[in-house]
Formats: structure tokens, sequence, C-alpha cells
């Protein structure tokens, strides 16, 4: 508590405002070179795609409902951000022409499987795995094929109960997560997969215990592949495209939504923030002054935190999303997946949220739109609940911005 409270002061120089309480403070951030910004120019969805003017990337987005309505595989110095509509949950494919990185995939909908995600990974990545791969009726793979990461942001169902399905089905090279236990039977199940994959290095916060064995409800694994990872690792994903890690928090200490592990993916010099379910505390207005973790990541990664393109924390929720935190990062457009089902009697994301995105100028993506009635047959992974009707690509040409490279 007490060196939370002695980084929530630096908070101070920054805000002008004190914060909360939160959970255990993460060593400080390793120094980095600041790099050129490379200004976005968006169009809006029912716009044709103009060519940018030198020195800008083009950040474009469609709306996906079925398989024909995907893009091609992203050419070189191209970049696709997926905002899979899951329904309740969150789940986000990132693409490069040479590597492919997932961030969560789960859902909280009892009329949403995890066949959804593994169908949608099918579509656009190619079948991979067995019969459990793809929906009833289409062709088995035919091979295996190659996930390069994915990112748990921290152990809650509605983000990972379909990962335990993708590590089944793709050759995952890393599985990145805060290391953080719960001891629920869908994190069993993970671990249990993680176990199984041997393809997979498994990267944690947390510190790897000489035996590399991990216990969840009775059932004791050995993953062999296990390494350490830290606060400001920078991470190579493909030409041009790299993610670094801004927090994880492996103890076991409150909310699992604190432990989320944040990532700034950078794209051929544009900017994502990939935050989880980061909070601020207790459900308030945005007005408010930030606390926990949104308070923890201006005071120690204030200019990292500089995104064009931001996944909006806890689904829209009013926990999140403070005025304060999204000046700081100055999103041009923000993604929201939320879905039906409700978070502790509410149903997301809060209209206050969504003003305050509006107020500091971003486009707002969402995947609730049309959860009541989706008028679409042929969904990628089928017809049943309510995700798969407001999916999102958003593609990032950099081509004609010259900067191609994120930067030593």
């Amino acid at each position: 508590m007490f060196a939370r409270a002695l980084v929530l002061l630096g908070v101070l120089g920054v805000l002008g405002v004190l914060g909360g309480c939160g959970a255990q403070t993460p060593p400080p951030a390793r120094p980095r070179a600041p790099r050129p910004e490379v200004p976005v120019r968006l169009s809006e969805p029912p716009r044709p795609t103009e060519p940018a003017p030198p020195g800008q990337a083009a950040v474009t987005w469609r709306r996906v409902e079925t398989a024909a309505d995907l893009p091609p595989p992203p050419a070189p110095g191209t970049f696709q951000l997926h905002l899979i509509d899951v329904g309740t949950g969150l789940a986000i494919l990132i693409r490069g022409a040479d590597f492919a990185m997932l961030y969560d995939a789960g859902t909280n909908d009892p009329g949403e499987k995890p066949l959804r995600v593994a169908a949608y990974l099918a579509a656009t990545l190619g079948p991979s795995g067995d019969d459990l791969c793809v929906p009833p009726g289409t062709p088995l793979p035919r091979a295996r094929r190659r996930l390069e990461h994915v990112v748990l942001s921290h152990p809650h169902a509605d983000h990972a109960s379909a990962l335990d399905l993708v590590l089944h089905c793709y050759d995952v090279g890393h599985f990145w997560d805060p290391g953080r236990l719960v001891q629920t039977a869908f994190y069993r199940d993970l671990m249990a997969q993680l176990a199984r994959s041997a393809p997979t290095t498994y990267h944690t916060a947390a510190v790897v215990p000489d035996d590399r064995a991990v216990a969840v409800k009775g059932h004791r694994v050995t993953i062999p592949r296990w390494e350490r990872f830290s606060e400001g690792d920078a991470v190579p994903l493909g030409a041009g495209a790299r993610f670094t890690i801004l927090h994880a928090e492996p103890k076991p200490s409150g909310n699992p939504n604190g432990s989320s592990l944040v990532v700034r993916v950078e794209l051929g010099g544009t900017r994502v923030l990939l935050v989880g379910d980061a909070e601020s505390g207790a459900r308030r207005d945005p007005s408010e002054p930030p606390a926990g973790l949104e308070a923890y990541l201006i005071a120690q990664h204030a200019p990292a935190l500089r995104a064009d393109i931001l996944q909006v924390g806890h689904h829209g929720s009013k926990t999140s999303s403070r005025r304060a935190f999204l000046q700081a990062v100055g999103p041009k457009v923000a993604l929201v997946s939320s879905g039906p089902r409700q978070y502790s009697g509410t149903t997301l994301p809060d209209p206050e949220v969504i003003a305050a995105l509006g107020a500091v100028g971003a486009t707002i993506l969402r995947t609730d739109l049309r959860d009541a009635s989706c008028p679409v047959t042929g969904r990628i992974g089928g017809d049943a609940g309510p995700g798969g009707c407001d999916t999102w690509v958003v593609t990032i040409d950099g081509r004609a911005a010259g900067v191609l490279d994120p930067g030593p």
C-alpha cells in the first residue's frame, strides 16, 4: 500500500489529483528513446479508401458479417486489426504479412461457443487442427498452422474461455499472461492444454517455479518451456511491428482486472493500446480522477500511452476510461467489445463512457450494436448467440507514410 501510494503521488505532477490504491506496484519501466509520431488519416466505413498523403499512415475499417466480407491477407507494409464479435467478451486478432497475434478470446454469453473464435481464425489464417476446430460440415483441416503470439490479459472467462481450443487447434509459438492463478475450471483446462502444447513457450510476469509446475483446482501440470518477462520488454512481431509490455501483475490481490497485461502494439508507426480490463476502481463518472491501474499507467508510462487506436477498458464500463486517461491516450479510433450479458446488473458499455470517447474525438467501433436482433445469416461461427454480427476489421497501410519500422 505504501509503495502504491508513492507511485500515485507521481500522478500529481501529471493530473494535479491523487487517485486511490490498487494492486502492488510493478518495477518501473526501462527508459525508451522517443520515436517520431506518424500521423494517421482516417476514413469512415461507407467512404472508399483514398491514397494517404505522404508522411501519413492510412487507417480504414469495415464491418464483417460473413466470410465473404473478410479482406485478403495483409500485404507487406500493411496490417490488420480484427475486433471479433464474441458477444459479451473480448477477442482481437492482429495480423501482418508475416505474423499473427491474438489478444484474448472469451465470452460470458451461454449462447456463445469457443468455436466462434476457432471458426474466425480458420476463415482468416486458414483451417488448422482437427474436427473440433471447424464448424460441422466443413472439410477437415489438412495441416496445422502457426499462430505466433497469444496474449491473455487476465484470467477471466470473458477473456479466456476460447483459448484452450485455440491452443488445441493452432501451433502457438508464445503464450503470454500475467501469471495470476485463479482456481476456476476454464483456467484449469487452459493450463492443461498449455502443458500439452509442445511448440509453445509460456511467458509470465510471475517467478518461474523450479519444477515448472502449476496446480489449478487440484490438477497439477508441468509446463516445460516457461520464461519470465518484465515490464518494459519489447517483443518483435514481424517486419515493422512489435509490442511493448506496460503492465502485468501476477500477485493474487484484489480483482484480476488489476492484473491486466497492458501492451502497446506498434504497426508500421501506428500505435495500438490494448488494456484488457484495466480499471480506475469503482464505477464513477469519467470526469473523476483516475485511480488504480489507469493512474499507475499515467504515472509510469504517460508518453508510451499515446495511441491511434485504443481497446477500451472493461468493455466500456465506468470502472475504466477516466477522462484524464483518455486524454493521455488521445485515440482516433476506440474499440468497444461488449454484449448483452450484464456485469453486476449493468449492460455495457455505459453511455457516459461512450460520450467521453466522443469528447476526445475518437471514432467508436462497437460489437454490440445489433445484439438484440442480428439480420445476418451465415455469420462466421454460426448464427446462434449474440456474436458474429458486428465484427470490425481495421486496416493500417503504412506504405505511403514511409515509416514502416517502429524504431529501435
